[in-house]
């Protein structure tokens, strides 16, 4: 079978690091792929020192990571600390971990970790029914996120008996302005979908787009996505069944 985007041009708007893993997916089938991400994705400073001191990983049942971006900068945290030599790493290794789907969960396997939990419902609401189970048996969490999102996965399980440390490794900024060629190609219909990963990448590219978003397909991760979207006033075209970028391929795919 013949590559199925052949001819046609996707726009990642995800962070870079995420986009460039992405990119050979749509490749593959032929696409020419563009990326210009909404956001940029920073380490939020160091860690209040406490809060990934040993012998206060060594008293969380588990951790869980709403994100890759909280895998890649929480374990960078975790290798500057350890110049102390306090062994979070070892630490780490004994706890149990959650990753919110697949793409975190990979992230972790890259590191040599591996999630015992990963819900099929990728997302806050997801992750929280999956481990109601230990919160009310007073489970204590460490919950590793950006400086932004809801805060589901807190409420839910504090709700539920348990008791949820959060730890803020990484913030989003604003990119101000896009490219040149990209915003050329947007006006002029040339760009045939354009790919949406959160609800915060839904405001940062009707903030760099505007109407020129109704000349190209917009593609949502999930309904939460698709819902952002929905409320800005551009209604997504596709919706992926499953939540990862495979199910947003998977979506393009001719049936």
């Amino acid at each position: 079978m013949p590559p199925f985007l052949t001819g046609k041009t996707v726009l990642l708007t995800r962070p870079r690091r995420q986009a460039e893993q992405s990119r050979p997916l749509f490749e593959a089938e032929g696409a020419r792929v563009l990326i210009q991400p909404v956001q940029e994705i920073l380490p939020a400073g160091p860690p209040v020192p406490e809060a990934i001191a040993p012998e206060t990983l060594a008293a969380v049942d588990r951790v869980i990571f709403s994100s890759a971006n909280g895998v890649i900068f929480f374990l960078a945290a975790l290798s500057e600390a350890d110049r102390d030599g306090g062994g979070r790493f070892d630490l780490l290794r004994r706890i149990p971990l959650a990753a919110v789907g697949p793409g975190t969960e990979r992230e972790l396997a890259r590191a040599g970790f591996r999630a015992d939990v990963v819900p099929a419902c990728h997302s806050a609401e997801g992750l929280a029914e999956a481990l109601e189970g230990e919160a009310r048996r007073g489970g204590r969490f460490l919950s590793v996120r950006g400086d932004r999102g809801r805060k589901v996965l807190r409420e839910r399980l504090t709700a539920a008996g348990g008791s949820v440390d959060e730890l803020s490794v990484y913030r989003a900024v604003e990119i101000k302005k896009p490219d040149g060629e990209i915003v050329r190609l947007m006006d002029s219909g040339r760009i045939d979908y354009t790919l949406v990963t959160s609800s915060a990448t839904a405001a940062g590219a009707v903030r760099l787009f505007g109407e020129s978003l109704r000349y190209t397909k917009l593609v949502a991760i999930s309904p939460l996505t698709a819902s952002a979207l929905e409320r800005a006033g551009f209604p997504a075209a596709l919706e992926a069944a499953e939540a990862t970028v495979e199910g947003m391929l998977d979506a393009l795919r001719p049936t």
